[in-house]
């Protein structure tokens, strides 16, 4: 079902009009108007960041357009969430030739509660012909990218000898972590078990969350350790490291 638009019959047959459009036109990208949706590499969960919805205008005709443009988390299950960004224009107009790059703002203020743990936001564009009362329909997934985890090991890594995992997370949030814990974990490193540690204190926008966590190695060779983050906002976020460990 599209998201964006109340409800009206007006607005769903353009929906299933456009949704019956698109199939026919795949072939055909280069003719009449067309729409996508464009993103950037600046995803990341925290920031605010913009997203585009392109409109070409294919024909040798002028083109007055409506153009809808909107956002909102989603699940990999498919369950839609609350409205992450809109925008309605009804005004578009395209030279013969001519393309328009309609921005759309994703805040975090208004995105950061809607998300899920998958960091998944769904766009969705649907621009309206005003001469021909065709409707096109442009959809695109995006997943914000996590912070990343660095892992050092400290130690001299060999079998059966304590090793430390220093472990470090910076905040990307405007807001503080509370209830911050890392975990690692690793075949012949942590003996089968999950081993856990919470930070006591908040961890300010900007500020670091660190930790040690110990671990004795059982076997020598390349072995691989995963490493999990959570706290109130920022959840299962993962990491990794390889170790080499010696005789």
């Amino acid at each position: 079902r599209f998201f964006l638009l109340p409800g009206s019959a007006e607005e769903r047959e353009a929906f299933t009009k456009a949704n019956h459009q698109n199939k026919l036109l795949q072939q055909q990208e280069n003719q009449g108007l067309h729409l996508a949706i464009k993103v950037t590499s600046e995803m990341r969960k925290g920031c605010d960041f913009d997203v585009f919805a392109v409109v070409t205008n294919n024909t040798s005709s002028e083109k007055k357009c409506r153009l809808v443009f909107g956002s909102r988390a989603v699940s990999y299950s498919g369950i839609l969430g609350e409205n992450c960004g809109f925008k309605d224009l009804l005004n578009v107009e395209l030279s013969p030739g001519g393309e328009r790059k309609v921005p759309l703002r994703l805040n975090y203020s208004k995105y950061g509660e809607a998300l899920t743990e998958d960091n998944l936001i769904r766009l969705a564009a649907l621009l309206i012909d005003y001469s021909t009362r065709d409707a096109t329909l442009a959809v695109r997934n995006i997943v914000l990218e996590d912070p990343e985890i660095k892992v050092r090991i400290l130690g001299e890594p060999k079998e059966n000898r304590k090793l430390a995992a220093e472990l470090t997370l910076q905040n990307p949030l405007p807001e503080p972590l509370d209830n911050c814990c890392f975990s690692i974990e690793g075949a012949n490193l942590t003996g089968g078990q999950v081993f856990t540690e919470r930070l006591g204190s908040s961890v300010g926008p900007g500020e670091a969350a660190k930790v040690k966590i110990y671990f004795t190695p059982t076997r020598a060779g390349l072995r691989k350790l995963v490493v999990d983050f959570d706290s109130s906002k920022l959840c299962h976020v993962k990491g990794y490291r390889n170790v080499i460990i010696g005789k």
